[in-house]
């Protein structure tokens, strides 16, 4: 291995990385590489990261390559990276390469910041001034927003307090209960954020709304002057007002006008139920049609009365006009690479002031003034070179955007409040699970090293009772032979002792099958032990136990035959003495 190699590894081993060396075909010659792999931070997680270097094998030099990089530069990238360790990942010590501690360090900065999001919606809805209509409305929408801003800030703290108390309980030894409530933490810093941002908008809302409400009163008094006319249309002709025919004046579309009649007139259904109309023609068909779209409201679809549609219009239409006015006041001052084209827009609308078949240019002008592009120049910059027209602009947006911010007030608002409210209590769900099944995996674990415990403390048993016995029938053994060696072939007894003698040195066969069936599964536990496969352990360790017993029993077999030859024994040579001192 060359040097800057040998470098390189003894280095990413030290900082945790994990190194292989092997070697490889290129399809021209066989190079060495070291490969370096480990778990590193990101943003949201840990991901897996290699790096590879390569050397000639038969000169050592570097070879270079698409996927492999030079000693140096991998050098300082595995230098610059927190290598994560893939046991404490595994064993919860550590998520996303944190610990418990730096977990609650980090969400109490974080409920820190929610905090002083807080502190700032608070001020900001104090400054409010609810003394005129539109400053009640302005203080209307702040106390909404405040409120969801005060619930975000409690959530945080509740999720801050339990990580402090999970890291407490574990005395920092897992970091999953931490962990599991950083979503909430996040969802509240936005929120708080989020209200805060409401509670500034709320004055500049509360004027754009009055704004449009008198765009939407002239809307709704367009809509029964348009009805008005109508019926006097029909009274004029001899006809009938109906709900196709105010349809067919609305201009709806076929598939709404279906519905609409069916709802108006009634109709029967393909199962041939019969259903009665809801609509009355002695009626205002303005507030007929608004209940009917009302009545089509559902998750899916959102409804809007016909005068808040009406006013959009009527305020898109003005905004547009004063865009258009406004750019034609301004247009020789415009810089930028499409002030040309500006300028010959403004040329066509200025030659044909009516309006007909400038739709396209007067589209340009509207577009540069309320939508600016960097290249065209920013309206801003010659806004001074007219003010009144600037003025107008100003307003009509804000008219047009105030009648958006009723349909929000409508639906929308409410719609996102409690998308908002319940993605909080989700995450909070989420990271109290998150919690109790840390907990459930800690007693888990409590339980298994307990249990593992108990299994090795069997093991030790059962080997120290194989041990024993084998060192016990080997003394029977032992003694059982000195036995048969002090009878002589014309003793009385002899062959009752030799015969002992030989059932005991069988006996003890048994007992040496018992210690080499014990070794084999001492060995075989303690592989299972290297893979934490305790049940296999245990089977082991009930093997050995077995093997323990058998030893035993053999062991009590020897025991009584070197009895009954050692009492043989005796009485041969008790009787070989008296017959010599007759």
């Amino acid at each position: 291995m060359p040097k800057n190699a040998g470098t390189l590894v003894h280095e990413a081993e030290q900082v945790g990385w994990d190194v292989r060396t092997e070697r490889r075909w290129t399809g021209r010659l066989w190079v060495r590489a070291a490969v370096l792999s480990g778990l590193v931070m990101v943003r949201a997680g840990v991901e897996e990261t290699e790096h590879v270097c390569a050397w000639n094998e038969a000169t050592g030099k570097l070879v270079a390559s698409a996927s492999t990089g030079g000693f140096k530069a991998v050098r300082e990238a595995v230098r610059d990276v927190r290598v994560v360790s893939r046991e404490q990942e595994a064993t919860g010590r550590t998520v996303w390469g944190r610990d418990a501690a730096e977990w609650v360090r980090q969400m109490d900065e974080a409920a820190a910041k929610v905090s002083a999001a807080l502190s700032d919606a608070r001020d900001a809805f104090n400054a409010l001034d609810g003394s005129t209509p539109t400053g009640a409305r302005a203080v209307k929408l702040g106390s909404a927003a405040y409120a969801e801003a005060k619930t975000a800030e409690r959530s945080a703290t509740d999720a801050v307090e339990a990580a402090r108390a999970w890291l407490a309980e574990t005395n920092g030894e897992d970091a999953r209960g931490c962990a599991s409530w950083r979503r909430a933490i996040v969802l509240a810093g936005q929120h708080a954020k989020e209200a805060g941002e409401a509670i500034a908008d709320a004055g500049a809302r509360a004027e754009r709304e009055a704004l449009a409400a008198l765009i939407i009163e002239e809307a709704q008094e367009r809509l029964n002057v348009q009805e008005v006319r109508w019926r006097g249309r029909l009274a004029e002709s001899g006809g009938e007002a109906s709900a196709a025919g105010y349809g067919g004046l609305i201009g709806m579309f076929e598939g709404s006008s279906r519905a609409w009649c069916a709802w108006f007139d009634g109709h029967t259904d393909y199962d041939g139920v019969a259903h009665a109309g809801h609509g009355d023609p002695s009626l205002s068909f303005v507030a007929q049609y608004d209940a009917w779209a009302h009545s089509k409201r559902s998750s899916q679809s959102v409804y809007y009365p016909a005068r808040y549609t009406s006013a959009a219009l009527i305020a898109g239409d003005r905004a547009d006009a004063a865009a258009v006015a406004f750019t034609l006041a301004v247009v020789d001052r415009i810089e930028g690479s499409g002030a040309e084209r500006l300028r010959q827009a403004a040329a066509t609308v200025r030659k044909n002031p009516e309006g007909f078949g400038t739709s396209n240019e007067r589209k340009h002008l509207a577009s540069w003034a309320r939508y600016p592009h960097s290249s065209f120049g920013e309206p801003t910059r010659v806004a001074e070179h007219a003010h009144a027209e600037w003025a107008a602009l100003q307003n009509a947006v804000a008219a047009y955007k105030g009648v958006q911010d009723f349909e929000h007030a409508l639906h929308w608002d409410m719609h996102y409040a409690v998308e908002r409210d319940n993605a909080r209590t989700d995450a909070a769900r989420s990271g109290q699970a998150g919690l109790d099944e840390a907990c459930a995996d800690r007693e888990k674990s409590g339980q298994t090293a307990e249990a593992w415990a108990t299994a090795v403390e069997r093991l030790a048993a059962a080997r120290v009772r194989v041990h024993d016995a084998v060192v016990l029938a080997s003394g029977d053994v032992e003694r059982a032979q000195e036995c048969g060696g002090r009878v002589r072939e014309g003793d009385a007894l002899a062959g009752d002792v030799w015969s002992a003698v030989r059932s005991c040195v069988e006996a003890y066969d048994a007992v040496a099958r018992a210690k080499r069936d014990a070794a084999h599964y001492t060995e075989s536990a303690q592989t299972y032990r290297d893979a934490g496969v305790l049940a296999d352990y245990v089977a082991e360790c009930a093997r050995l136990e077995d093997a323990a017993v058998r030893a035993e029993a053999g062991r009590e077999e020897t025991l009584n035959l070197y009895g009954c030859a050692f009492a043989d024994a005796a009485t041969a040579v008790e009787n070989r003495h008296e017959g010599g001192l007759r």
